[in-house]
């Protein structure tokens, strides 16, 4: 029963409802809990994390049902599910829920100090969506910024998912495989998905 239960955990079954009953299900003993996902193999979905990333991405921003969906399966895929905005990559520079590198992690920084803020999930969202629509564009490419917008208001949540891939978070693996793995991820936080 504990596997089904993280099963469904990590197939990302959301919002605060489903969550909280799975996890009354869970062990009283926590620790037994993480110690039996650790020897599953199984990486645990906060659901702290996503309901944080998640209402900051519906809330704070003028995002539709979609575009949100296609965001989630992207961090979802990037932190590994953990959606921790302190994650770093294993084996490599990656760090926080898009697994800044490069130029990213260098003008992330550089953000956090014009700003005068600190790191969090909504700083990094901040940096993103500054990339998207302001004055951070040049980072991304104006281009690929345009045609994110121009994603996010066709409200395809297929769509938008491979477009945030392909030109926002640009792994190296953007086999088709890849984005399918993305796209259900995504389609799991839209509310009547198919």
């Amino acid at each position: 029963m504990m596997i089904s239960l993280l099963l469904l955990l990590l197939a990302g079954e959301k919002r605060n409802n489903m969550l909280e009953g799975l996890l009354a299900l869970l062990p009283s003993n926590k620790a037994q809990a993480v110690n039996e996902i650790k020897s599953e193999g199984l990486i645990a979905v906060s659901p702290k994390n996503v309901d944080q990333v998640f209402n900051l991405l519906s809330s704070d921003y003028d995002l539709n049902e979609s575009a949100v969906a296609g965001i989630m399966g992207n961090i979802s895929a990037e932190t590994g599910n953990s959606f921790d905005f302190t994650q770093q990559q294993k084996n490599g520079p990656g760090y926080g829920l898009f697994q800044f590198e490069g130029i990213h992690q260098k003008e992330y920084d550089k953000f956090l100090e014009e700003n005068k803020i600190t790191d969090s999930a909504k700083s990094q969202i901040d940096y993103v969506m500054e990339n998207i629509y302001g004055s951070k564009q040049d980072i991304v490419g104006q281009g690929n910024a345009k045609k994110l917008r121009e994603a996010f208001a066709r409200d395809d949540v297929d769509l938008i998912t491979e477009m945030f891939m392909t030109k926002f978070e640009k792994p190296k693996d953007q086999s088709n495989k890849k984005i399918q793995d993305r796209i259900e991820r995504a389609r799991s936080f839209i509310t009547d998905a198919d």
